[in-house]
């Protein structure tokens, strides 16, 4: 175990232990213990000076340690690096894999995402272990690349090291759009060998799910379905049916996990809401939805990682690509290999980069039979075009409102405008804020507008071809 493979450890125990996660003073403190580098020289090389490490975090680190880590030994800067091999050689297991050995609660089916460069979000964690704890039903959405996957894959990794009686994780990804039968099927296989059991899989779906019911409630299981968002078929132009006719059972499963009595909990990330969860929520069942929003300064470790300079301009990134941390991540490979780690020289270029994988899930949004109603569309084309008059970055609700009902030939009630800006700002497509006077502002991410502009461009050149290509 490497010294960053010892303070990531080190650092998930104190999360589960304590709920908070180390400060960047205690990792130096860990890095130089685990090196065994004096304080004077760890000063020196870090923005921290000596006193402050020696004297007043390292003493509170070690007691900190020694009720974590100690089992009746008191954890020093020179018996640290000790006391954790001695715990792996007792766990008999490899040094890059103690963070499992140290917790012992199995991951019954599915690989969790790397999560090696994960950044920040320590008030979300601690939400989602509140949360897994009450509620039977949990949708974590956001938008592509926000980090919703890593986000779970951390939650779990911190569980296996706590005290939280699961008897095991299952992590499937759902992205191929199962149907419910085949799902069911695979979780009933997984759960029976998890129990050492003969599994006698019934025909019909309905006496599947009375058998997942009852695993459901003999242990506490966590199920994690990621990319859940491909179950959404439905067409939301003309139905309510948020499924759509081949994947509606999925609606009645949910419904019956959130309703029904067991002790499990079903955990899913999404890039849309599932509107019968929001309704199934105010009448006070069991379930949740959990938004997930950018990174703040803790984006800024992004580009430290990959070496970027200018470092006064960093923020200017985090904010125009809204902390987005693949987008990010892409940005600062980027800058390093075209620009040489400049961020000012790429600045120059007044251009905005957009990563596949978020230019992928707009295409899903906006094309022909895609996951946008009609007004939906004309709301974002609206938008994009006000935007582009006003010399500030956002418009007021209210003014929207206005020059959309009037620029529109057909009759739209403002109702079914504001529950368009509410689906959109759901799926963050579109971004909101009070200002001082109350007033509600609406404003669209640098990344969207240009997908926006580029794809409101191919729509006109396409209808020119059609008109010329017609007889």
């Amino acid at each position: 175990m490497n010294a960053k493979e010892a303070i990531q450890a080190i650092d998930d125990l104190v999360f589960a232990k304590q709920g908070r996660w180390l400060e960047e003073p205690e990792k130096i403190v860990l890095r130089s213990a685990w090196l065994d580098l004096d304080y004077k020289d760890t000063a020196e090389k870090s923005p921290y000076d000596i006193n402050l490490l020696q004297r007043r975090v390292a003493p509170k680190l070690w007691v900190l340690l020694t009720g974590i880590l100690g089992n009746g030994e008191k954890v020093t800067k020179k018996r640290l690096r000790g006391i954790i091999e001695k715990q792996i050689a007792l766990a008999d297991k490899e040094p890059a894999k103690w963070n499992e050995a140290a917790a012992g609660l199995p991951i019954l089916a599915g690989n969790l995402p790397d999560i090696s460069n994960f950044y920040g979000r320590t008030p979300e964690l601690a939400m989602l272990k509140e949360l897994i704890a009450q509620e039977r039903c949990v949708a974590i959405i956001g938008a592509a690349g926000i980090g919703k996957s890593a986000l779970v894959a951390k939650l779990v990794q911190v569980l296996r090291m706590g005290s939280y009686e699961f008897n095991g994780f299952i992590w499937k990804s759902i992205s191929y759009s199962p149907l419910l039968t085949d799902l069911v099927a695979d979780l009933l296989r997984i759960l029976a060998s998890s129990e050492k059991e003969e599994l006698d899989l019934p025909e019909s779906i309905q006496a599947r799910i009375s058998k997942l019911f009852d695993y459901l409630r003999s242990r506490r299981y966590l199920v994690i379905l990621d990319s859940a968002d491909s179950l959404l078929q439905g067409d939301r132009n003309s139905s309510s049916n948020a499924y759509g006719k081949e994947y509606a059972e999925y609606g009645t499963l949910f419904n019956r996990v959130i309703e029904e009595q067991h002790q499990s909990c079903l955990l899913l990330t999404s890039r849309e809401p599932f509107i019968d969860f929001h309704r199934l929520q105010k009448k006070g069942q069991p379930v949740r939805t959990v938004k997930v929003e950018g990174l703040g300064k803790e984006a800024l470790e992004i580009f430290s990682f990959y070496g970027l300079t200018d470092e006064d301009k960093w923020r200017d990134l985090i904010q125009t690509y809204r902390g987005n941390p693949l987008s990010l991540k892409m940005l600062a490979d980027k800058i390093q290999k075209v620009f040489g780690g400049s961020v000012e020289n790429f600045l120059n270029f007044k251009t905005i980069l957009m990563t596949d994988i978020f230019q992928d899930s707009l295409d899903e949004f906006f094309e022909e039979k895609g996951r946008l109603t009609i007004l939906e569309k004309q709301i974002m084309f609206h938008l994009t075009e006000e935007l582009s008059k006003e010399s500030g970055n956002s418009i007021g609700l209210s003014v929207l409102l206005k020059k959309f009902k009037d620029k529109q030939q057909s009759e739209v009630t403002t109702s079914e405008i504001l529950e368009a800006i509410e689906a959109l700002y759901a799926r963050s497509l579109i971004e909101q804020e009070t200002n001082d006077s109350k007033e509600v502002l609406l404003s669209l991410e640098p990344q969207v507008i240009k997908y926006v502009c580029t794809y409101a461009l191919k729509l006109v050149q396409n209808t020119v071809y059609d008109f010329k290509s017609a007889p």
